[in-house]
C-alpha cells in the first residue's frame, strides 16, 4: 500500500520546487551575462550601464541586482570565464605538444591562444580598454613557463636556475604577447596562419639556438 500521506507528497513535491528554483536562478544569470558580454564587446565596459543591461537581458534592474552587486561584478564573471576557456583549450594541446619538434609544439600552443582570443577578440578589447587583459590569461602563462622548461631542459640540457627561468619567463611572455597582438588585432594583410608560424620559429630558434 502507497504512502499517501501529506508529509510524503510534500516531500516529493518540495526538491523538485527547488530545483526549478534553482534552474530558474541559473537561467537569469546567464542571460544576465550574456547581455553583458554582448553590450561590452559593442560599447566596452565604461559605456555599459546596469540599467543597459537588464534591459538588454529583458528582466528588471531588480531582479539583475538579486544575482549582481554591479556591472564590475558582471565583468569579473566573465573575465574568469574567459580565462578558463583559455585554459582549458590551452591544457587540452599542451602535453600532447612535448614530443614535437620545438618550433611545431610553439605553432600548436600559439596556435589555440591565438583561436581562443580571436573567437572573443570584442570582449577581450573591452577587457583590455579597462587594463584587465592580464588577468584573461588565468593559468596559462604559468603552464607555458612550465612547458618551456622542459624543451630546454630536453634539447639544452642543465641549466643554471636563474637562466632556466629567465629563458622560460622571456619566451612565454613574448608568446602570449604575440599571441594576443594575432588573435586581437591582426595586422591587415597577413594571415593568423602564416603571423602564428612565423613566430614560432622565431621563438623556437631563441629557445634552441
Amino acid at each position: 500500500m502507497s504512502d499517501n500521506s501529506p508529509s510524503t507528497l510534500i516531500g516529493s513535491i518540495m526538491p523538485r520546487g527547488r530545483n526549478l528554483v534553482q534552474q530558474r536562478a541559473h537561467n537569469s544569470r546567464e542571460r544576465i551575462l550574456e547581455a553583458a558580454a554582448h553590450l561590452f564587446a559593442q560599447q566596452g565596459i565604461a559605456g555599459t550601464s546596469t540599467n543597459r543591461i537588464a534591459q538588454q537581458a529583458d528582466m528588471s534592474i531588480g531582479l539583475l541586482y538579486r544575482y549582481f552587486a554591479n556591472k564590475e561584478d558582471i565583468a569579473a564573471v566573465l573575465q574568469r570565464r574567459l580565462a578558463k576557456t583559455l585554459e582549458r583549450n590551452f591544457t587540452q594541446v599542451v602535453f600532447a605538444t612535448i614530443t614535437l619538434e620545438p618550433a611545431e609544439a610553439v605553432a600548436q600552443c600559439l596556435s589555440v591562444i591565438t583561436e581562443t582570443l580571436s573567437e572573443h577578440s570584442d570582449l577581450v578589447r573591452a577587457f583590455e580598454s579597462e587594463g584587465t587583459r592580464v588577468g584573461i590569461f588565468g593559468g596559462v602563462e604559468e603552464r607555458l613557463q612550465m612547458l618551456t622548461r622542459t624543451y630546454l631542459l630536453q634539447h639544452l640540457g642543465p641549466l643554471p636556475d636563474s637562466e632556466l627561468e629567465a629563458r622560460a619567463f622571456v619566451l612565454a611572455t613574448a608568446g602570449l604577447a604575440m599571441s594576443y597582438r594575432i588573435g586581437v588585432a591582426t595586422p591587415p594583410g597577413i594571415s593568423q596562419q602564416q603571423l602564428t608560424t612565423v613566430t614560432a620559429k622565431m621563438l623556437s630558434t631563441l629557445a634552441v639556438p
